[in-house]
C-alpha cells in the first residue's frame, strides 16, 4: 500500500504561470503560514493553515470589552477570536504589565 501525498509534500504548479511553487512561510498579516510562493509571486496557503490564518485575522478587529471588579482584583475577559488565535486554554498563565499610562501588555 502506497502511502498518499500530502499537499504540503513539495512544490505545487503555480495556477497563474504555471511555474513550480516553492513551499514557505507566508506573511498573513505579521504570522507566518506555511504555503508556497512563486516567482511570479504568487502566494497560497496551506489548507491545513487555513483556520489559523483565520482566527488570527479575526483577533485583529478591536472589540470593547467591560472591565468588572472581583475583590480586590479587576477583570477584563478576552474575546473568543483573541483565545483562539493564541491557542489559550482555561486556567493558562500569563503575564500581565503596564507598557505605559495607556497600554496594559498581557503575554501569553
Amino acid at each position: 500500500m502506497t502511502k498518499k501525498k500530502q499537499i504540503e509534500d513539495g512544490p505545487l504548479k503555480c495556477p497563474e504561470c504555471d511555474g513550480d511553487a516553492e513551499p514557505m512561510m507566508i506573511n498573513v498579516s505579521g504570522l507566518g503560514i506555511a504555503g508556497w510562493r512563486c516567482s511570479c509571486g504568487y502566494e497560497m496557503l496551506s489548507p491545513s493553515e487555513l483556520e489559523k490564518a483565520y482566527n488570527f485575522l479575526q483577533a485583529q478587529k478591536r472589540e470593547r470589552v467591560k472591565i468588572s471588579k472581583r475583590g480586590n482584583s479587576y477583570m477584563i475577559t478576552i474575546p473568543k477570536a483573541i483565545a483562539d488565535a493564541i491557542d489559550i486554554e482555561n486556567l493558562d498563565m500569563v503575564e500581565v504589565y503596564l507598557k505605559d499610562r495607556k497600554t496594559i501588555m498581557v503575554e501569553v
